[in-house]
């Protein structure tokens, strides 16, 4: 195989990424995915490869929207006290507010 190309085995399927950068993080990824695979696979062992596929998949994807909304709520907790702090900075130096950028 090509260097520029990476291949994968996901249930019995190949999956080839051609572009490296996109190779590197499919390598990531396709760690998790087979990891999750490997799971689901060891609870239930009649289960076949679209049903193993589509809860990895549903419970992969569940976890990427716990971790947006935790980092949402780690960005709002963040603006606002940078601008309690920035508040509380103007009070003791006027100038302060005109020379810091938020």
């Amino acid at each position: 195989m090509d260097a520029k190309h990476h291949e994968f085995d996901l249930l019995g399927q190949k999956i080839v990424v051609k572009d490296q950068a996109e190779a590197e993080l499919a390598v990531m990824a396709m760690k998790i995915v087979n990891e999750k695979v490997d799971e689901i696979r060891g609870g239930s062992p009649m289960m076949g490869p679209q049903q193993i596929a589509v809860l990895a998949l549903l419970e992969i994807a569940g976890n990427l929207v716990k971790d947006r909304k935790a980092i949402d709520e780690y960005r709002s907790e963040l603006d606002r006290k940078c601008s309690s702090l920035m508040t509380e900075m103007s009070k003791i130096h006027p100038s302060v507010k005109s020379t810091l950028v938020v």
